[in-house]
């Protein structure tokens, strides 16, 4: 036998072997991240808790952003949160908010006229500082449809 056919059946054996083995497959798990307490948080050490409120009722949209930060440790604290609209492929920030606090918590409580037949979401971002030092989260919320 020829090395050309021994190299082509070895080959061939060996795509059969690989094809009739199962592969490993690995699945994240399955984690709730349509709130801000969901049960995997990484560990900060300037930002205590985070939460908010997202709402849409007769075309206003209610937006609540939280942050507290720890008692004597965190010395500035500011929440941005963005209202965004869903385009044709692409999420479109309609209106920003910010609030910006020289103490241990922060808080951004407002309402906004939004557009019926539209889909929304809130991409957050909360930022805490210890002295120069800072450390940030970002969450983005669940989506309302209009």
């Amino acid at each position: 036998m020829s090395t050309k056919k021994r190299m082509t059946i070895a080959v061939l054996c060996l795509a059969a072997c690989l094809l009739a083995l199962p592969i490993p497959q690995a699945k994240a798990a399955d984690v709730d991240v349509s709130s801000a307490s969901s049960p995997v948080m990484p560990l900060m050490e300037y930002i205590s808790n985070i939460d908010y409120e997202f709402k849409i009722s007769n075309g206003k949209a209610m937006i609540t952003a939280r942050m507290d930060g720890y008692v004597a440790i965190t010395t500035k604290c500011k929440v941005t949160v963005e209202l965004q609209e869903k385009g044709l492929l692409f999420w479109n920030t309609v209106k920003t908010f910010s609030a910006v606090e020289y103490r241990d918590f922060a808080e951004v409580d407002t309402t906004y006229s939004v557009t019926s037949g539209k889909s929304y979401r809130l991409n957050m971002t909360f930022t805490a500082w210890s002295g120069s030092d800072s450390e940030t989260q970002t969450i983005t919320s669940y989506t309302i449809n209009t």
